[in-house]
């Protein structure tokens, strides 16, 4: 199946109580006899579609040739909906359409039922990492692009109900959706138009505050086991937790250089290394919290990167202006797979994924 650039992907319909739901898929190649591959789906952002998240991306082709099945979604009208379903159409179930989604294609024989990795950007990634917050899918890692986590979505459940490798890549001069926390940028005519489509989605107001992207790769650490609970842990500060204000999480004091853990007292730090640099691009910082035994929790900040796909089609000239510069490293999409191909390896106890007479 010819699938370059996502413009021949396999078309697939689906029925969620009663909504009819699109989708695209690029199947991984297998042998006869062989398992099925692991299952990625990648959520667009808003007013996208799957093809257009294959195309950024690269998935269409990366993902099969890595041995990973990977499926493109269609949000309704170009939407996805974490709080409730627009008045319109009251029976829309975005999480169940995933779920009934990953299920179709292991009944079809084109993925299996776990490992399950969800990954997204900007509005596709804030409903990803609602979704596995709260347990709606069961996935084994999480992948969010230019975007982080829904402060209502966090005050329901302050500590993720999985454990999950989760990785955030993100820019500090995305000007539409603050590293910091806070509302979303929806400035001039393209936010007006946001804003109405939001509305019209059903989103209601300060559903449109964001929490920083450190205080959401704290709620995952703490998830995953490697730090103290924000939420219960003594003497840790907890007014990220329902805000967007400035949850520590390990980041005063940590040391750095070093392999393997830092901790003082009850916290643990994350390694921290500034990567190398291509000339003429942005600095990239890794924030990683790891412990054995347990999933890690990965932050890369791109200093002064804007909204995009880092590694994908730099934004149109046009766009460029409220998008900010996209960075070419680091390679969002070789992230996403490495990390599929190693929780794959360990969720299956295999020293890697079996690519052997895969053509």
């Amino acid at each position: 199946m010819g699938s370059r650039g996502g413009s021949e992907l396999a078309r697939g319909v689906i029925d969620v109580a009663g909504v009819r739901r699109s989708y695209r898929v690029a199947s991984a190649p297998r042998r006869s006899g062989q398992a099925a591959p692991p299952l990625l789906i990648a959520l667009h952002g808003a007013g996208m579609d799957g093809q257009a998240m294959a195309r950024l991306t690269g998935l269409a082709d990366r993902g099969p040739a890595a041995g990973i099945t990977t499926v493109f979604p269609d949000g309704w009208k170009g939407c996805w909906h974490p709080a409730r379903p627009p008045a319109s159409q009251p029976d829309l179930d975005d999480a169940r359409f995933l779920s009934e989604l990953a299920a179709q294609l292991e009944g079809a024989g084109a993925a299996r039922s776990w490992p399950v990795f969800l990954a997204g950007i900007a509005a596709g990634a804030r409903y990803a990492e609602y979704v596995a917050r709260h347990g709606l899918l069961p996935v084994a890692g999480l992948f969010l692009v230019a975007g982080t986590a829904l402060e209502f979505g966090r005050r329901q459940a302050p500590v993720p109900q999985l454990r999950a490798s989760m990785v955030l890549v993100i820019g500090t001069g995305d000007r539409t959706t603050p590293y910091a926390g806070g509302r979303l940028t929806r400035a001039g005519l393209p936010g007006m138009l946001q804003r109405h489509r939001a509305a019209r989605h059903g989103e209601l107001p300060d559903e449109d505050l964001v929490a920083s992207a450190e205080d959401v790769l704290g709620d995952w650490a703490a998830a995953n086991g490697v730090t103290p609970s924000a939420a219960t842990a003594s003497g840790f500060a907890t007014s990220g937790v329902a805000g967007h204000g400035s949850a520590d999480h390990g980041f005063s004091g940590y040391r750095t250089g070093g392999a393997g853990l830092s901790v003082t007292g009850s916290f643990t730090r994350p390694q921290i290394e500034e990567l190398p640099t291509p000339p003429g691009d942005l600095p990239v910082t890794r924030k990683a919290w790891t412990r054995p035994g347990c999933h890690s929790a990965t932050l890369y900040r791109i200093d002064g990167g804007g909204h995009g796909w880092p590694g994908g089609p730099q934004p149109p000239a046009r766009a460029g202006a409220g998008c900010g510069p996209v960075s070419r490293q680091p390679d969002a999409t070789g992230l996403l797979l490495d990390m599929a191909e190693r929780e794959t390896a360990s969720a299956l106890g295999y020293p890697a994924l079996d690519r052997s007479g895969i053509a």
